[in-house]
């Protein structure tokens, strides 16, 4: 046994020894006054922010609250509120760590009405006692919902398609060794949380509430789009295609680099504009000079750098060719709008000269982008989004949370336009093609 198994297992032996105490505290403090916080955390995802600051303007009391943040891609004042702010470190440590998460649950027992959460839970995750949490969140009157955002509920023996395994090992070989813990604690919040939201990855999940496919938000104004576009076509001035991946494994990295270095030996003038590990205001600055974004070419659907490059105005090349992934957004969700160029491993190259050789379907789907962004990524939409999930669990009303973003039922949707772009199931077809 390792010096670290034996301080977990004192550290854990004090939280179930202190633990009658402070249930009885939860109950307490969880009575006293009203309150009315939205309470986003404990995973540093930069959604968090967005989603938060999203619900601050609409007017209700929203902070996240978080246990660290990644100091090579966010800054400490992208979040509110930290762990250590509510307890800063004492010695001896052992004390600090059976004494944080209590301190903790006190506080959210304290402001929060609503607490936001990956699958992996909350403070009490990494301990023997993560299976009470849920249980000490309904003793003090709080709501969960839990909103994946990867690692917390990806279970690899369950994943559809082998590639993305493949992907996933290459940039995360640990979290297979991990798979029990991890349906484990999917398995319990799909039990137990009072509203749970999915996007591409569904493998494993026995339940979700709102099918969304994709709920990323990103504050529309604070991300200029692009007001001219290039007429570059790789035959005069260059293209600049950008990827800023966080991980290259997942996002088959490889196949983009080869592609852009075909096309150059083509003949043709393309440069690869890679970023990676900088932080958000560097990729804003490049976007704008940029003429083509490549997202992912093995994880399914599109991430935040998808979403803030169609903010920006850039037309996306990303992975929505798997029907087992998609066909359930484009049904019951907003998918058949976006205006993402699919492509793969093998078709990344015809695809990229493609776009590089047509200024003016970039141009297209840029436009198309950036009204995209604003109709359901932005933070109206994310307000909508939220507003209905709690006037479902905290005001009663009958809210049909399923078909929130349903093509045919949804009134969020028609509100705007029907995003225009020339894709059909983001691939151009052939007649289309044929202009190009």
């Amino acid at each position: 046994m390792t010096a670290h198994t034996v301080y977990r297992w004192m550290r854990d032996i004090g939280l179930i020894f202190v633990a009658p105490i402070f249930v009885l505290l939860i109950f307490i403090v969880s009575r006293l006054g009203e309150k009315n916080g939205l309470i986003w955390g404990h995973t540093p995802i930069i959604n968090n922010k967005y989603w938060s600051d999203a619900m601050r303007g609409a007017g209700f009391h929203s902070w996240t609250l978080m246990s660290g943040f990644y100091s090579k891609i966010n800054k400490r004042q992208d979040f509110d509120l930290y762990f250590d702010d509510i307890f800063p470190l004492v010695r001896p440590r052992i004390l600090h760590r059976l004494l944080l998460p209590w301190l903790v649950m006190l506080y959210l027992a304290k402001h929060a009405r609503v607490l936001h959460l990956p699958f992996y839970g909350g403070v009490l995750r990494n301990s023997l006692l993560w299976r009470l949490e849920s249980y000490l969140y309904r003793l003090a009157k709080i709501k969960t919902v839990i909103i994946p955002y990867g690692g917390d509920m990806y279970m690899y023996s369950q994943i559809f398609d082998p590639c993305i395994r493949n992907g996933l090992l290459l940039s995360y070989p640990q979290a297979a060794k991990n798979e029990r813990n991890v349906r484990a604690h999917v398995n319990y919040w799909v039990e137990h949380a009072d509203v749970i939201l999915v996007g591409f990855t569904l493998e494993g999940i026995a339940r979700w509430d709102v099918p969304a496919g994709n709920m990323l938000a990103i504050d529309s104004t604070k991300w200029s789009a692009k007001q001219s576009y290039s007429s570059a076509d790789g035959t005069g001035d260059a293209v600049r295609i950008l990827h800023n991946p966080n991980h290259t494994g997942v996002k088959g990295s490889e196949f983009i680099l080869n592609a852009v270095n075909v096309l150059q030996q083509r003949g043709l003038k393309v440069e690869l504009v890679l970023l990676q590990g900088v932080q958000n205001s560097k990729v804003m600055e490049v976007m704008q000079s940029a003429d083509i974004h490549a997202d992912q070419l093995i994880l399914p659907g599109y991430g935040m750098s998808a979403v803030e490059a169609m903010a920006s105005g850039l037309p996306v090349i990303a992975n929505l060719s798997d029907h087992r992934y998609t066909t359930i957004f484009r049904r019951f969700s907003f998918l058949q709008e976006c205006p993402i160029f699919s492509s793969t491993p093998e078709t990344i190259i015809d695809d990229l000269e493609l776009l590089v050789r047509s200024p003016q379907l970039r141009s297209e789907l840029g436009r198309a982008s950036r009204a995209y962004v604003e109709k359901y990524h932005s933070y109206e939409a994310t307000q909508y989004l939220f507003g209905a999930v709690y006037d479902k669990i905290l005001n009663g009303k009958e809210i049909d949370l399923m078909n929130l973003f349903h093509p045919l039922k949804s009134e969020f949707s028609k509100r705007k336009p029907r995003v225009d772009h020339p894709l059909v199931a983001n691939r151009l077809p052939p007649e289309q093609l044929r202009r190009c």
